[in-house]
């Protein structure tokens, strides 16, 4: 009887052990299941009034200074810089939103982050108001970059890039 006892509180501990760990796993996705998510009530076209005042950015001369000083937070902004010249600025009050200026400090277009989990959705508009792209993003590794038509601009694994067509594109370090 002592053997059964001892065999069951065995079995017991072994088994809370088992269930205090966590499984971890990955969504995977083809680009048709993913295109089907990324556009899921997106909306072509927003009204682009409600930002005016982020048509030209007020603090261009302080940004660009922070900027050249490889800066990329200050005060109440988070701050991008491209190799092109362009920028972007996301404010800590309300950071899912981002504002995208070119090198002149003018308003190319505004991205909003819908989602907080994965599959995390934004949605890229130009100046006008305009469905400019759509980013899914599945997990910290994969992510797929749609275009207003539809078609898909960029799949990203890792490091690497593909086109629809399964053919590496590009990679990024």
């Amino acid at each position: 009887m002592k053997k059964y006892l001892i065999l069951l509180i065995a079995v017991l501990c072994v088994a809370q052990t088992a269930i205090g760990f966590t499984i971890k796993g990955g969504v995977s996705y083809t680009v048709n299941e993913a295109r089907q998510i990324a556009f899921d009530g997106v909306a072509q076209k927003i009204d682009m009034s409600k930002y005016k005042e982020y048509f030209v950015d007020k603090n261009f001369e302080k940004n660009q200074e922070l900027l050249k000083k490889g800066k990329k937070r200050y005060k109440d902004r988070y701050l991008t810089k491209f190799s092109d010249g362009d920028y972007a600025i996301s404010y800590k009050d309300n950071t899912i939103i981002g504002f995208y200026y070119d090198k002149k400090g003018h308003l190319e277009a505004i991205d909003f982050i819908e989602d907080s989990d994965y599959p995390q959705r934004s949605f890229k508009y130009d100046r006008n108001g305009k469905l400019d792209s759509i980013d899914l993003v599945i997990s910290g590794d994969e992510q797929y970059l749609f275009e207003p038509t539809g078609e898909l601009g960029a799949h990203w694994i890792g490091k690497n890039c593909y086109n629809e067509k399964g053919e590496l594109i590009k990679t990024r370090r």
